[in-house]
């Protein structure tokens, strides 16, 4: 017994030991950007899509690192995951995750705000990744983003797929840190406050607040670092390391667009790694889950199976699964559908590990089981711990013979129970040859490119055939005012009506709109002199706000002492 004893110390001390020296193995400081693996900071305008714009960045960074584009060259779509995560309801009732979801009037989608719950269900389901060129956002009007179909979930022309979506713990710096190293980015949400914001892309430590109303991608940490001047006293509270984070203000914010954020801030939640891979493959992902993450606990087996029926010829060859922290798991693929027994006969392939971080991850199997279409076949899940179901709720549709769980002895069907859901136990079956139908047709705007698109009918993706942007038709340029010194010139297209603006200045160079405002409060005229007021005005009440807010936040933590 000692002897044993003995050994589980040593074993424990020895996994300690090496587990500090890999942690001792990461670099004091790292900087994704300057490796090249982060694309260029963008601005959600008038939307609260800062989750979004966060989450793309982490997957074009880890396409990047895969080596498949460049920084320069890789832009996916915000406004296509926006639409997506937010307006998530399925109607195609051929589908898996049909009656799943949320739905809203086009009008409000881009007004509802996300979270991570939202954009993890549409990147699991493979309906959140497209090219920016064929979805792009329009910072301040949403009726030039927006309004797309449910087919267009699938062939939006990418053949990037989701990979991973893995949840860490915000206090677990090493794995965000060996995640970024590998993949260029954690997504993240902290509270972000405007007063907290200082020089340099600073942002202080936000002890007033509970809860994350923001969300940034992390693309680097500095262990050392400690900003300088009156703003570093309440930004690190005399603690050290920070992380490099890409904010989604625009370039002009912060330090041209990032900021650094310290390891102690209360207030982060939610850091999430994404990883994508690529294919050119007619391939299908069979699921349940069109909107997870509503868990049942310890009422839930150890042992789960969904049944699926085959639309198409080809080989299962990956199977997806949720997992909680820590947990092993083996998957089985069994072809006899009989009885309502998912175990019947022996499996024809197998996939088994072990998991540190909750999330979602797609694994080869150990052989391709090959199907044809409307052969039935189960996807088995057998858990060291409770399997991961999904509770019934307004967001998700459970039916008959869809998902398993195995109780006193027996399999038993969850579609007849209301208390229960689907188990994000997935298949993803890969075809032959793509079975394209009709083409469809795109015109294009004078901005925007067309495209002749189709559509693979067997799994959804497309081929596409681009049709460059015409360009503006614009007209006459004419006088439209003075700012100080400088003429307003504008001229309008007669094909989209889009305006152009010009600024010309008193020797007759084109300047910027902001250039001329800058002028105009810096000169002596009547104008300057009321544009100069207007800024002092707006500052001192700006600073009054900023007063009242952090006394009458100071005056409620008095009553709270337990958070600060």
């Amino acid at each position: 017994m000692k002897k044993s004893i003995a050994v589980l110390l040593a074993l424990i001390i020895a996994f300690s030991l090496a587990s500090t020296a890999f942690a001792a193995n990461l670099p004091a400081s790292y900087n994704a950007v300057e490796k090249g693996y982060v694309t260029s900071v963008k601005k959600p305008g008038d939307f609260g899509a800062c989750a979004a714009f966060s989450v793309v960045s982490c997957l074009e960074s880890d396409y990047i690192m895969q080596g498949y584009g460049t920084k320069d060259d890789t832009d996916f779509s915000e406004a296509y995951l926006y639409w997506f995560s937010a307006n998530s309801g399925w109607s195609d009732e051929k589908s898996g995750y049909f009656g799943d979801g949320r739905t809203y009037p086009d009008s409000t989608v881009f007004t509802v705000g996300l979270n991570d719950l939202d954009i993890f269900a549409s990147l699991k389901t493979d309906s959140g990744i497209a090219y920016e060129r064929d979805f792009p956002y329009s910072p301040y009007l949403s009726q030039f983003m927006g309004h797309y179909s449910d087919i267009e979930r699938f062939s939006s022309g990418c053949n990037v797929r989701i990979k991973d979506v893995v949840e860490f713990d915000v206090d677990d710096r090493v794995s965000i840190k060996e995640w970024v190293l590998a993949h260029g980015g954690v997504s993240i949400m902290f509270n972000s406050n405007q007063y907290y914001h200082g020089d340099n892309g600073t942002v202080a430590n936000n002890k007033f607040q509970l809860i994350s109303n923001h969300a940034v991608a992390i693309v680097g940490w500095d262990d050392n670092f400690a900003p300088e001047g009156k703003f570093s006293n309440m930004v690190m509270s005399g603690k050290k390391g920070a992380w490099l984070c890409k904010n989604s203000w625009g370039p002009e914010w912060g330090d041209n667009g990032y900021f650094w954020l310290p390891y102690s801030d209360p207030t982060v939640d939610a850091a999430i790694g994404v990883s994508v891979y690529v294919t050119d493959e007619c391939s299908s992902k069979y699921s349940y889950n069109g909107y997870p993450v509503f868990y049942l606990g310890s009422e839930v087996s150890d042992k789960a199976a969904n049944l699926f029926t085959a639309k198409q010829t080809g080989s299962i060859t990956q199977t997806a699964f949720y997992i909680y922290p820590g947990t092993e798991i083996t998957v089985s693929i069994y072809k006899d559908a009989g009885d309502g027994n998912p175990e019947s006969g022996e499996p024809v392939a197998t996939y088994s590990g072990k998991y540190i971080h909750e999330g979602y991850y797609t694994e080869k199997l150990s052989s391709p089981v090959a199907v044809e279409n409307g052969d039935k076949f189960w996807v088995v899940g057998q858990y060291s711990t409770k399997a991961p179901l999904e509770l019934m709720s307004q967001y998700s549709h459970d039916e008959p013979e869809q998902t398993y769980v195995w109780l006193d002895g027996e399999w038993i069907e969850t579609g007849d129970d209301p208390t229960a859901g689907n188990c994000p136990l997935d298949a993803i079956i890969t075809a032959g040859e793509h079975n394209y139908g009709e083409t469809r047709h795109k015109d294009p705007t004078c901005d925007t490119v067309g495209y002749d698109m189709q559509t693979c009918e067997d799994c959804g993706r497309c081929v596409r055939t681009d049709i460059p942007a015409k360009g503006h038709s614009y007209g006459e340029w004419e006088e439209n005012g003075k700012i100080g010194s400088a003429t307003l010139y504008s001229r309008q297209c007669s094909e989209c009506r889009n305006i152009d603006i010009m600024c010309i200045d008193k020797d007759g160079n084109v300047i910027s709109l902001e250039q001329a405002n800058e002028d105009l409060s810096s000169d002596n005229s009547p104008d300057g002199f009321f544009a100069r007021m207007t800024e002092r005005i707006s500052s001192f009440f700006s600073l009054i706000s900023s007063l009242i807010t952090t006394w009458y936040m100071r005056i409620i933590a008095m009553f709270m002492p337990v958070y600060f």
